[in-house]
Protein backbone atom coordinates (compact mmCIF):
# COMPACT_ATOMS: atom_id res chain seq x y z
CA UNK A 1 0.00 0.00 0.00
CA UNK A 2 1.56 3.21 -1.24
CA UNK A 3 0.23 5.17 1.57
CA UNK A 4 2.63 3.38 3.73
CA UNK A 5 5.49 5.01 2.03
CA UNK A 6 4.73 8.05 3.51
CA UNK A 7 5.79 6.73 7.12
CA UNK A 8 9.29 4.75 5.95
CA UNK A 9 10.03 3.19 9.07
CA UNK A 10 6.70 1.85 9.87
CA UNK A 11 6.67 0.33 6.23
CA UNK A 12 9.83 -1.30 6.49
CA UNK A 13 8.47 -3.13 9.98
CA UNK A 14 4.65 -3.73 8.44
CA UNK A 15 5.94 -4.96 5.25
CA UNK A 16 8.79 -7.49 7.20
CA UNK A 17 5.67 -8.90 8.91
CA UNK A 18 3.75 -9.39 5.99
CA UNK A 19 6.35 -10.77 3.86
CA UNK A 20 6.84 -13.93 6.76
CA UNK A 21 3.37 -14.11 7.23
CA UNK A 22 2.72 -14.42 3.42
CA UNK A 23 5.47 -16.24 1.96
CA UNK A 24 7.94 -17.64 5.25
CA UNK A 25 5.31 -19.21 7.36
CA UNK A 26 4.98 -22.82 7.98
CA UNK A 27 1.80 -23.43 6.04
CA UNK A 28 0.57 -24.25 2.66
CA UNK A 29 -0.60 -21.45 0.40
CA UNK A 30 -3.92 -22.81 0.22
CA UNK A 31 -3.62 -22.44 4.37
CA UNK A 32 -2.34 -19.12 3.98
CA UNK A 33 -5.11 -18.24 1.55
CA UNK A 34 -7.78 -19.47 4.15
CA UNK A 35 -6.91 -17.31 6.96
CA UNK A 36 -6.59 -14.23 4.94
CA UNK A 37 -10.25 -14.95 3.89
CA UNK A 38 -11.68 -15.44 7.42
CA UNK A 39 -9.84 -12.05 8.76
CA UNK A 40 -10.58 -9.78 5.31
CA UNK A 41 -13.97 -11.30 4.50
CA UNK A 42 -15.96 -8.41 5.47
CA UNK A 43 -13.13 -6.20 3.43
CA UNK A 44 -13.54 -5.49 -0.62
CA UNK A 45 -10.02 -4.93 -1.25
CA UNK A 46 -8.68 -7.51 1.18
CA UNK A 47 -11.56 -10.19 -0.61
CA UNK A 48 -10.66 -9.11 -4.04
CA UNK A 49 -7.20 -9.52 -4.18
CA UNK A 50 -7.38 -12.87 -1.96
CA UNK A 51 -10.44 -14.58 -3.04
CA UNK A 52 -8.73 -15.74 -6.95
CA UNK A 53 -5.24 -16.94 -5.08
CA UNK A 54 -7.47 -19.35 -2.60
CA UNK A 55 -9.00 -20.30 -5.69
CA UNK A 56 -5.94 -20.94 -7.30
CA UNK A 57 -4.52 -22.72 -4.35
CA UNK A 58 -7.58 -25.55 -4.54
CA UNK A 59 -10.45 -23.71 -2.78
CA UNK A 60 -13.86 -23.82 -4.39
CA UNK A 61 -15.88 -21.25 -5.37
CA UNK A 62 -18.54 -22.31 -2.90
CA UNK A 63 -15.80 -22.96 0.26
CA UNK A 64 -14.55 -19.01 -0.93
CA UNK A 65 -18.80 -18.10 -0.66
CA UNK A 66 -19.01 -19.77 2.69
CA UNK A 67 -16.31 -18.26 4.21
CA UNK A 68 -17.33 -14.96 3.01
CA UNK A 69 -20.77 -15.43 4.86
CA UNK A 70 -18.66 -16.20 8.41
CA UNK A 71 -19.51 -20.32 7.76
CA UNK A 72 -16.74 -22.78 7.57
CA UNK A 73 -17.00 -25.32 4.91
CA UNK A 74 -18.06 -28.96 5.73
CA UNK A 75 -15.98 -30.49 2.65
CA UNK A 76 -12.32 -29.23 3.96
CA UNK A 77 -9.93 -31.74 5.31
CA UNK A 78 -9.90 -32.01 8.79
CA UNK A 79 -7.03 -29.82 9.69
CA UNK A 80 -7.91 -26.78 7.21
CA UNK A 81 -11.28 -27.16 9.06
CA UNK A 82 -9.27 -26.39 12.38
CA UNK A 83 -7.07 -23.48 11.12
CA UNK A 84 -11.12 -21.60 9.75
CA UNK A 85 -12.01 -22.36 13.24
CA UNK A 86 -8.98 -20.79 14.68
CA UNK A 87 -8.65 -18.01 12.60
CA UNK A 88 -12.65 -17.36 13.26
CA UNK A 89 -11.76 -17.08 17.09
CA UNK A 90 -9.01 -14.85 16.93
CA UNK A 91 -10.24 -12.47 14.03
CA UNK A 92 -13.59 -12.38 16.24
CA UNK A 93 -11.08 -11.00 19.20
CA UNK A 94 -12.35 -13.03 21.90
CA UNK A 95 -10.09 -15.80 23.88
CA UNK A 96 -9.94 -19.26 22.10
CA UNK A 97 -12.57 -21.82 22.80
CA UNK A 98 -10.78 -24.81 24.10
CA UNK A 99 -12.33 -27.40 21.37
CA UNK A 100 -11.15 -25.09 18.84
CA UNK A 101 -7.96 -25.31 20.81
CA UNK A 102 -7.56 -28.64 20.65
CA UNK A 103 -8.89 -29.19 17.54
CA UNK A 104 -6.02 -26.56 15.53
CA UNK A 105 -3.09 -28.59 18.12
CA UNK A 106 -4.39 -32.00 16.68
CA UNK A 107 -3.36 -30.69 13.17
CA UNK A 108 -0.52 -27.79 13.82
CA UNK A 109 2.67 -27.92 15.32
CA UNK A 110 3.29 -24.93 18.00
CA UNK A 111 5.31 -22.96 15.32
CA UNK A 112 2.06 -22.96 12.76
CA UNK A 113 -0.45 -22.22 15.85
CA UNK A 114 1.86 -19.35 15.92
CA UNK A 115 1.94 -18.56 12.36
CA UNK A 116 -1.81 -18.95 12.08
CA UNK A 117 -2.50 -16.34 15.02
CA UNK A 118 -0.28 -14.12 13.02
CA UNK A 119 -1.37 -14.35 9.60
CA UNK A 120 -5.24 -13.89 10.78
CA UNK A 121 -3.73 -10.31 13.18
CA UNK A 122 -1.93 -9.25 10.44
CA UNK A 123 -4.49 -9.80 7.84
CA UNK A 124 -7.00 -8.24 10.13
CA UNK A 125 -4.15 -4.86 10.29
CA UNK A 126 -4.24 -4.77 6.27
CA UNK A 127 -8.05 -5.01 6.42
CA UNK A 128 -8.39 -1.94 8.73
CA UNK A 129 -5.08 -0.23 7.25
CA UNK A 130 -6.91 -0.63 3.33
CA UNK A 131 -10.09 0.70 5.01
CA UNK A 132 -9.47 3.57 6.97
CA UNK A 133 -7.04 5.17 4.27
CA UNK A 134 -9.15 4.66 1.96
CA UNK A 135 -6.63 2.34 -0.40
CA UNK A 136 -8.90 2.15 -4.02
CA UNK A 137 -9.43 -1.12 -5.72
CA UNK A 138 -6.31 -1.51 -8.58
CA UNK A 139 -7.01 -1.00 -12.26
CA UNK A 140 -7.71 -4.55 -13.53
CA UNK A 141 -4.36 -4.58 -15.27
CA UNK A 142 -2.55 -3.61 -11.79
CA UNK A 143 -4.64 -6.15 -9.44
CA UNK A 144 -3.86 -9.11 -12.54
CA UNK A 145 -0.18 -8.24 -12.70
CA UNK A 146 -0.51 -8.83 -8.16
CA UNK A 147 -2.16 -11.67 -8.91
CA UNK A 148 0.13 -14.01 -11.19
CA UNK A 149 3.09 -12.41 -8.85
CA UNK A 150 1.52 -13.64 -6.06
CA UNK A 151 0.70 -17.09 -7.60
CA UNK A 152 4.05 -17.45 -9.63
CA UNK A 153 6.08 -16.36 -5.72
CA UNK A 154 3.56 -19.07 -4.19
CA UNK A 155 4.81 -21.83 -6.53
CA UNK A 156 1.54 -22.63 -8.45
CA UNK A 157 0.05 -22.14 -12.08
CA UNK A 158 -1.52 -18.38 -12.57
CA UNK A 159 -4.58 -17.43 -12.03
CA UNK A 160 -6.83 -17.99 -15.15
CA UNK A 161 -7.51 -15.21 -17.33
CA UNK A 162 -11.09 -13.84 -16.00
CA UNK A 163 -11.23 -14.88 -13.01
Amino acid sequence: MQTLALVPHGLAAFAALTAYVRHESALTELQRQLTILVAVRDVHYGWTHHAPLAQAAGATEAQIMLLREGRIPRDLPDAEHALCDYAFEIAAGRRVAQRVADGVRAHFSPRQIVDIALLTSCSLATAALATGLEVPIEPADTLRFELEWEQQRAGGDPVPAGD
